[in-house]
């Protein structure tokens, strides 16, 4: 009995500890994917996530059990919870179309942030001035709007839209002190 109770204590309760973290880790995987694509149809089709109603819905039943946080109809994010999600409107403006700053550029015309701004930023363009509809003021001149590494996602033609929805959630509840210290997920999808 004291070999079986060292080789477990050991052996067997790390390796089930770390099954069952392993385990939750994966469902929530499958759920940040859900989400994310749910999240980015509804974006593409529409749905104006700028707005409390939507966020609250976003949060609460899209996002439920994931630890989001609405931010009171606010399009930049706010800082509490466990996870962001990040909508993008990108098209590509076409290089003879225009005497504009941005001509033969991919810029962000659309930017709303749900949830905890300071776990994530996209690295798809950093527009300086964003409405209170996530509109991104004068994008054809303002260079902070260009997005021309979206093109590694996706390669765009002139005049394209594309959506893009990003998800990151981080999992403190399945950090295991002095072992191991949660896992986060990043998720996108493009519309």
């Amino acid at each position: 009995m004291i070999e079986f109770v060292l080789v477990s204590s050991m052996f067997l309760v790390p390796l089930l500890l770390g099954i069952f973290t392993f385990g939750f880790a994966v469902l929530r995987q499958t759920q940040v994917v859900q989400f994310t694509r749910d999240a980015g149809h509804m974006y593409s089709r529409g749905v104006d996530f700028a707005g409390q109603g939507n966020q609250t819905l976003l949060a609460t039943q899209l996002g439920q059990g994931l630890n989001i946080v609405a931010n009171s109809g606010n399009v930049t994010g706010g800082t509490t919870g466990y996870g962001v999600e990040v909508f993008s409107t990108f098209t590509k403006i076409a290089a003879g179309s225009c005497a504009c700053t941005n001509a033969g550029h991919i810029v962000v015309m659309n930017r709303i942030v749900v949830g905890n701004k300071t776990r994530y930023t996209t690295q798809y363009g950093a527009p300086s001035t964003i409405t209170s509809t996530g509109d991104v003021t004068n994008f054809s001149n303002d260079i902070t709007a260009r997005a021309d590494n979206f093109n590694n996602l996706l390669t765009m033609n002139d005049s394209d839209i594309a959506y893009l929805s990003e998800s990151y959630f981080v999992d403190p509840d399945l950090a295991v002190p002095g072992l191991y210290n949660g896992v986060s997920h990043y998720e996108y999808a493009i519309f």
